[in-house]
């Protein structure tokens, strides 16, 4: 799994991974293959496909997938945090 961080326009830092799923079968279609997810503070956000060459991609290529990622919510809490009773 490659690994980045890269600020955006504004100075917020956001993380990016490529991200396979375990079990492709279960997920709809366009996920299968796998997408990129981009995470900054309590935001989550993943695009599909994954672009070729994003791991090596500038900081503004990076903002541009980030922008056209779609918003997701974490199956698990972010690290250092927890689940509240209500989730």
């Amino acid at each position: 799994m490659a690994h980045r961080e890269f600020q955006d326009s504004t100075g917020a830092t956001w993380t990016v991974w490529d991200t396979y799923p375990i079990r492709p079968e279960g997920i709809d279609e366009v996920w299968r293959s796998g997408w990129l997810t981009f995470e900054h503070g309590g935001v989550r956000r993943r695009l599909a496909p994954i672009p070729k060459g994003w791991a090596e991609a500038p900081a503004s290529r990076l903002e541009l997938m980030c922008r056209a990622a779609e918003a997701s919510s974490r199956a698990t809490p972010a690290k250092g945090t927890e689940l509240s009773s209500n989730e």
